[in-house]
C-alpha cells in the first residue's frame, strides 16, 4: 500500500515541520504506524514514510506504505493508516511525543557529522538541495522551532483527501483470484 500527499520541496518554510511529522507517524518501530499497524493490529509486517520521495529539491510526495501481514489486505492497512494520520489532523501530539522527536533528530545529525565523509556528504547535499551548505545548521534551529499546532496544522492543509493519491500493488496470484 502507497499513499502519498503532495508536498513543497526542502526549501518550504515549513519543511522541519515535515521531518517531525515523518519521525511521528512512519519513523522505525516507535512511530505511530510500526505500532499501531505491525505490533498492536498485526496488519503490517512493515509501515513507514518518506517526507520527500523521489527527492527533496522540487515539489515531491510525502509517501507512506505499509506492506500487509499474511491474510490481511490493503484494504485494512489503508484504513488503519489513514485514522493514524486523521489522528494528527484532529489531535494535538503530546510534548513527550515532540520531546523525543526534537531529541531524535539532533542525535541523528550529529551521527551523521562525526566522520569526514559524513560531514562532507551532508554539506554538499545542502548545497545543493538548498542552495547554502549552512541550512544544514539552520535545520537544528528550525526544528527545535516547531510546535505541536504546527504538526497539526500541517497534517490538516496537505494530508487531505484531494490532495492524496492511493496505489495498491497485488501479487498476481491475488489479482487472478479476484478477476
Amino acid at each position: 500500500l502507497l499513499i502519498g500527499y503532495h508536498k513543497p520541496s526542502i526549501r518550504h518554510a515549513d519543511s522541519a515541520v515535515f521531518d517531525a511529522v515523518q519521525d511521528i507517524l512512519a519513523s522505525g518501530r516507535t512511530s505511530r504506524f510500526y505500532r499501531s499497524l505491525v505490533q498492536e493490529k498485526k496488519l503490517a509486517v512493515a509501515a513507514g514514510g518518506f517526507p520527500g520521495f523521489p527527492g527533496d529539491k522540487y515539489p515531491n510526495l510525502f509517501l507512506f506504505f505499509s506492506v500487509a501481514a499474511a491474510g490481511k489486505t490493503n484494504e485494512e492497512n489503508e484504513k488503519a493508516m489513514l485514522a493514524e494520520i486523521d489522528r494528527l489532523r484532529t489531535e494535538l501530539v503530546s510534548e513527550e511525543e515532540l520531546a523525543r522527536v526534537k531529541a531524535r533528530v539532533r542525535a541523528q545529525l550529529v551521527r551523521q557529522l562525526s566522520s569526514n565523509s559524513g560531514l562532507a556528504g551532508q554539506l554538499a547535499s545542502y548545497q545543493v538541495l538548498t542552495g547554502d551548505w549552512r541550512n544544514l545548521f539552520r535545520r537544528l534551529e528550525a526544528i527545535d522551532k516547531v510546535t505541536r499546532e504546527d504538526i497539526q496544522r500541517i497534517a490538516q492543509t496537505y494530508f487531505t483527501e484531494r490532495n492524496r493519491t492511493i496505489g495498491y500493488l497485488v501479487p498476481e496470484t491475488q489479482a487472478a483470484a479476484k478477476n
